[in-house]
């Protein structure tokens, strides 16, 4: 009764937070999780670090739930509600904590955001959604201080500054950037993050300041990530059902709509409706994993965990499915031209971690119709390898630079080349 109570009271963030903190304390004993958190601390963080292999799944889980816990007070202060757009942004939090994210990188540039609300004059709840999204750049911060070498008088402020300059300029350059794409990119602000990255990435190489690729993962299965997923989707289902009886009713509505950019279907459908679509959705990820026996690591679980959350921004299973087929077909082919059809996690891993971000194109199939679903997941998979040699590795939402070229291309092939709209779906608002 007192869980309901919670959840009732939309304390479902602070449940997942405490449940972390649990977690990170009962996987390993307590002295190799904050061994381990201290590694992650120091880590350089660029793609592809996995904090499971960096620092052990305890100090992982320990990361999560820190940055959970500040965000969650963050908004509790700024006395901001729960919508679509804000849990997913918790959720993207939630799972990029798992590879990438700390809350040292992450704290110049919310300064900088801050920084950027005085200049404007304007409340700083005005740019919460871009804040919380803004942390997907968190990786500059870290490989500024510990990536390059330097002394840490120097690489200190520099990092610092770096931070700061970001979150200066992220608010006002992912509003102008969803015109590029129309709003048929989920990952709009990854998109502008990426070429934020792409500047600094080249002033780097400009200074003689090397920036190296990193592998830090390995494809060690653990167990007990599919045991956490399972416990997710059952107990959205569950409550879903208690609080509200009608939530089957209202979620056939929700597939309705198109996912456009912007959509808040906590606002739409209710909380409820959302929790069935993030089951729905984790069912569907789920089953894959097990289907083609991928092992979970902290980077396949946490690029999961920060798709379900778009469960209330904008992704429903009707217009995500064409959007895997193409991305799958995709696959298909590059293990053909390789002349293997086993998947090795060591060189297949950006690409598994790719097709779970096409998700970030469904708004396309949504709009459009199966056809350029299929068509924009193909591409996806095509393009993805270029974007991290383009931006360095910074932008943690790589995939979202990519789709942010993808959608756009699609969206004037759909609407300018051939001349017509391909689907009658129910419109986004407030683009």
């Amino acid at each position: 009764m007192r869980l309901l109570k919670c959840l009732k009271n939309d304390m479902y963030l602070e449940l997942l937070c405490f449940f972390f903190f649990v977690l990170s304390f009962t996987l390993n004993n307590p002295l190799d999780t904050f061994n381990g958190f201290y590694k992650i601390f120091t880590s350089p963080s660029i793609l592809l670090t996995d904090y499971v292999f960096v620092g052990g799944i305890g100090a992982a889980f320990l990361n999560v739930a820190i940055n959970l816990l500040f965000n969650i007070i963050l908004i509790k202060i700024l006395k901001i509600e729960v919508s679509g757009p804000i849990f997913a942004g918790m959720m993207m939090i939630v799972g990029f904590s798992f590879f990438g994210k700390n809350i040292f990188n992450g704290l110049p540039i919310y300064l900088g955001v801050w920084l950027f609300s005085k200049m404007k004059k304007k409340p700083f709840q005005n740019y919460i959604i871009t804040l919380l999204f803004s942390s997907g750049l968190s990786p500059i911060v870290s490989y500024s201080i510990f990536g390059f070498g330097l002394p840490y008088y120097f690489s200190i402020p520099l990092g610092i500054i770096v931070g700061i300059i970001v979150g200066i300029l992220i608010p006002q350059f992912a509003a102008h950037t969803i015109s590029f794409h129309q709003g048929y990119n989920l990952y709009n602000t990854g998109f502008a993050l990426g070429i934020i990255s792409c500047v600094f990435y080249g002033i780097f190489l400009l200074c003689g300041l090397n920036v190296e690729a990193v592998k830090e993962y390995d494809s060690t299965n653990h167990w007990v990530f599919y045991y956490i997923l399972g416990v997710f989707i059952l107990g959205c289902v569950i409550q879903a059902n208690i609080l509200d009886h009608n939530v089957w009713k209202k979620y056939y509505s929700l597939l309705k709509s198109s996912g456009r950019l912007i959509t808040d279907y906590i606002k739409d459908y209710g909380k409820e409706v959302v929790w069935i679509n993030y089951a729905i959705n984790g069912i569907f990820l789920f089953s894959l994993l097990l289907i083609f026996q991928i092992p979970i690591n902290g980077i396949i679980f946490g690029s999961i965990i920060a798709v379900l959350g778009c469960s209330g921004f904008g992704l429903h299973i009707k217009n995500y499915l064409p959007v895997f087929v193409g991305t799958v077909l995709a696959f298909v082919v590059r293990m053909a031209v390789r002349g293997s059809f086993y998947i090795d996690m060591n060189l297949d891993l950006s690409i598994i971690v790719a097709i779970i971000f096409a998700t970030g194109l469904a708004p396309i199939c949504g709009k459009y119709g199966i056809f350029y679903g299929v068509l924009v997941g193909f591409i996806h998979i095509a393009v993805i390898p270029l974007m991290i040699n383009l931006q360095g590795g910074f932008d943690l939402y790589n995939n979202g630079l990519s789709c942010g070229f993808e959608a756009a291309i699609i969206q004037v092939m759909a609407e300018n080349v051939f001349g017509k709209e391909r689907r009658h779906a129910k419109r986004s608002k407030n683009l």
